[in-house]
């Protein structure tokens, strides 16, 4: 069956034999050129590196034909792909070490990119191995020097070490590396000041610099002034979304008798593609993690005596946080339908749903961190946190995720602690 998997975005003539044309070509249809639908596609900015480097990079090729293999292995339950994806994982982790021990060789965007590429396949694996990935690439991001920010897929590059970073700091409750924020000054140099996604990832950097002064803090600094900064980061990131909405808006839309497991409460939301639900998705989550944060240190400032009007304001303000959670967390599930490929993009011409279509697998990728992040926070109610750990434990026994498994069962232990 998967020999017949023949979708074709780029040239290919020179891959080595069939499975390295199966995977590549599943890889870049799914997480790639958005050739079934422009849901699929969230690392859209890889093609300009495979055009320019696919023929004298053999490691690149490797690299997209293990995801590629070990994704379609695991959504069509087929272990003879999943032996291939190994060996290709294998073959793919020698040619990177090979490239990392030249001086030329590993400063070159192919070798980033498949560092990158390679870190999704640890995704099969656990956190732990995971977040040492992502750990080497921004290694590898920090040996390039400020001199790597000539092109556009270098800076989207850099953008994905970045907010892969992110959540391994917060989940981790690890500072953002110092390194990395003074790349991020150079990098900032060559973008648009007005671009959302960029400005979200500077902030998301202070955001995981804050979150850790919080979880570290013993009363070195004062709640009310950590209070201050959470209120500032949950402004900017306000301002984010403001201006993100005229960028790239969504509409939600409503599916009666649809699929419950797909449509929680029936709703679902219509992206441009799956780059912005990506990004919104990042939006919400730095947003859940502030308010989260700022729900603590309320409770902090409330242990202790204060004036009524004080306490009355303090007691608002948190209540405000709870709603905002709330809403955040709805917002994130009804981005589901779209990343699993059920329903089309707002770019496709004349979208209607279907959900005998084969599912996106890349999805599972995209939207884990996001639904782990809505599904642990306090405020998420029951039967929103139980769809959710559903749909992680899909993605784990399903898409072979086994990250999704190792963090749903933290949310687990939230939902039986909360019944």
């Amino acid at each position: 069956m998967a020999r017949n998997y023949n979708s074709d975005p780029l040239s290919l003539h020179n891959l080595s034999n069939s499975y390295d044309e199966i995977g590549v070509n599943y890889f870049l249809c799914n997480f790639v050129t958005g050739y079934r639908s422009s849901s699929c596609g969230y690392l859209n900015y890889i093609p300009a590196d495979y055009v320019v480097d696919s023929h004298c990079s053999p490691m690149l090729v490797a690299s997209m034909a293990a995801i590629g293999l070990v994704t379609l292995a695991n959504t069509t339950g087929q272990p003879q792909l999943a032996k291939h994806a190994r060996a290709k994982y294998s073959e793919a982790i020698n040619q990177v070490n090979v490239a990392l021990a030249s001086p030329t060789e590993s400063i070159k965007d192919s070798t980033l990119m498949s560092v990158i590429s390679l870190g999704l396949f640890e995704h099969v694996s656990d956190f732990s191995s995971w977040a040492r990935h992502v750990q080497g690439a921004a290694a590898l991001v920090v040996a390039r020097g400020k001199s790597q920010f000539s092109t556009r897929a270098s800076l989207f590059m850099f953008n994905q070490v970045r907010a892969d970073m992110v959540a391994v700091c917060m989940h981790s409750g690890q500072p953002f590396p110092e390194d990395l924020c003074q790349l991020q000054e150079e990098a900032t140099k060559h973008m648009d000041p007005m671009s959302a996604f960029w400005r979200l990832g500077v902030v998301a950097t202070q955001c995981t610099k804050f979150l850790w002064c919080v979880r570290k803090n013993r009363g070195q600094i004062a709640w009310p002034t950590l209070l201050q900064q959470a209120t500032g980061l949950q402004g900017s990131l306000q301002h984010i979304v403001g201006v993100l909405s005229m960028q790239s808006g969504y509409t939600t839309s409503r599916k009666p008798g649809g699929d419950p497991t797909v449509f929680y409460n029936e709703r679902f939301d219509v992206y441009m593609n799956s780059w912005a639900i990506r990004v919104w998705n990042n939006a919400r989550t730095l947003q859940i993690k502030v308010c989260d944060s700022m729900r603590y240190i309320s409770n902090q400032i409330l242990a202790t005596d204060l004036e009524p009007v004080t306490q009355a304001h303090i007691e608002l303000q948190r209540l405000d946080t709870q709603e905002i959670v709330s809403k955040l967390g709805k917002d994130i599930i009804a981005t589901v339908p779209q990343a699993l490929g059920v329903i089309p993009s707002a770019s496709d011409i004349g979208y209607a749903i279907d959900i005998s279509s084969p599912i996106n697998g890349s999805a599972g990728y995209m939207m884990t961190w996001s639904l782990y992040t809505a599904g642990k926070s306090p405020v998420m109610e029951g039967e929103g946190r139980k769809w959710i750990i559903q749909r992680l434990q899909e993605f784990g026994h399903t898409a072979g995720i086994t990250l999704a498994l190792q963090l749903v069962e933290n949310i687990i232990k939230i939902d039986q602690c909360a019944n």
